[in-house]
């Protein structure tokens, strides 16, 4: 099928024979100028503060000079309650247009028939596949179905961020200090050794849901994966990812701050830039806050950012972030779709992430922006490549709940764990996502 959907989009391209995707050229498809003005709701879910709400308006204003017809009205909807509302509009009928959908939900609401797929043309129109960075591609649709529902927007890509004066101090040299698996422990132990005032790691323990997100390509790298290729069992009790967790438990227990380790994930980069912690792993947008606001004691010292390092499979990183997607029930979904591919145009791509920090899900729209000329970015341009994201089936949202749960026990040990007491917290594990993946119509969205 995809083979099919590859040759209508070259057909499409051969008839309009300028679908550049850019956001702003006019196509066969979309809204016509012609036609009569609409408003279209949006729905989306800030993460940036409130220079993201600036960024979307300024964005919902470009759009309306080059569409005089059509006005967006953005709603901001706060991720803790996305999910409960996005189910009662997808049920009901009267929700937006179109929404943003973090990238573990696309599989669940398609799944319930809620989105309205994109066709061939569309697809076309905004550049195909290819213009898109290819992990996040794999999030366009539930796994095993030929519709693409949600459009890649926003990537959410992870490396590591380290202090360069405790490495100095501890005569560590960067080049190699975070390479492999073993060079990491290395580092970590000597840091230790040194006996400095800043712990070797900080990583929050207690958002367990920002901890697989950590955990996933340790997995990935050892060779193992969370699920088989068909999304339809667990393969976290294999040899491969008992390695993996075992390897992470390890560096928390014995190096982890102990302040930061009672922190939920979304309050440790200010604990880094504050100077609790030699390493830690992050996002791009702390790099943008990091540069910004760089007079506190931890920024002041000196920091940058690394690669996240390689097993015996391989470097992986997670790769998340946000799609966009045009509800089925949408009042005007040819307009909907005129601003879906303006928001993932080149342009708009870049003042987006320059704004705001996150990766674009464009390739293109990295060249020429800070994102390719900051050393500090260097690191996520790396990673990119090495993107990985979660299985898109539907039944995901209850999966990555069945791990979080399960996985506290771990965190929340007071000290470093046997690998058979590993292999039985994921063998519990295991079991709780097979029942999961077993039981039929578990989305986590209406359940």
């Amino acid at each position: 099928m995809l083979r099919i959907l590859a040759v209508a989009a070259v057909a499409v391209l051969t008839i309009t024979g300028c679908a550049r995707g850019d956001g702003e050229t006019p196509q066969d498809v979309g809204y016509a100028p012609d036609r009569p003005p609409v408003t279209i709701d949006f729905w989306y879910m800030p993460s940036g503060g409130p220079l993201q709400d600036q960024v979307i308006a300024g964005e919902a204003a470009q759009f309306h000079a080059a569409h005089p017809n059509i006005t967006v009205n953005p709603v901001r909807i706060v991720w803790e309650d996305a999910l409960t509302r996005l189910s009662t509009a997808s049920s009901s009928g009267e929700g937006p247009d179109v929404t943003q959908l973090g990238t573990t939900w696309v599989g669940g609401f398609s799944e319930l028939g809620a989105l309205r797929p994109y066709t061939a043309a569309e697809i076309a129109a905004v550049g195909g596949q290819s213009a898109f960075t290819a992990a996040s591609w794999s999030s366009s649709h539930l796994i095993g179905s030929p519709d693409t529902t949600a459009m890649p927007w926003l990537v959410d890509i992870r490396a590591l961020f380290y202090r360069t004066d405790v490495l100095a101090a501890a005569g560590i040299d960067p080049a190699t200090a975070f390479a492999t698996w073993e060079s990491l422990e290395a580092t970590l132990r000597r840091i230790h050794d040194a006996g400095g005032p800043v712990a070797p790691l900080a990583i929050g323990n207690e958002n367990t849901f920002g901890i697989i997100h950590n955990v996933a390509p340790f997995v990935w790298s050892a060779g193992g994966d969370l699920l088989n290729a068909s999304g339809t069992a667990s393969r976290l009790a294999e040899p491969a990812a008992v390695d993996a967790v075992q390897y992470y438990q390890r560096l928390v227990a014995r190096y982890n701050d102990p302040t930061v380790a009672r922190m939920v994930n979304n309050d440790v980069p200010a604990a880094f830039a504050a100077g609790r912690g030699a390493v830690t792993i992050d996002s791009s947008q702390s790099v943008g806050d990091f540069l910004a606001n760089p007079d506190r004691a931890g920024l002041r010292a000196g920091w940058s950012t690394a690669p996240l390092p390689a097993g015996r499979a391989g470097r992986f990183g997670f790769l998340g972030g946000s799609n966009l997607a045009i509800l089925k029930d949408a009042a005007h979904p040819d307009a909907a779709f005129e601003w879906v591919r303006f928001l993932t145009g080149k342009q708009s791509q870049q003042r987006y992430a320059v704004s705001t920090g996150l990766w674009p899900a464009r390739t293109e729209a990295v060249a020429g922006t800070k994102l390719e000329t900051e050393p500090a970015y260097g690191a996520f341009r790396e990673m990119i490549g090495h993107g990985r994201m979660y299985p898109s089936v539907a039944a995901w949202i209850v999966v990555e709940s069945v791990i979080a749960k399960d996985f506290a026990e771990l965190w929340h040990a007071p000290g470093e764990l046997s690998r058979d007491e590993i292999q039985a917290i994921l063998t519990r594990t295991s079991a709780d996502i097979d029942d999961t993946l077993a039981a039929p119509g578990r989305t986590g969205i209406n359940d």
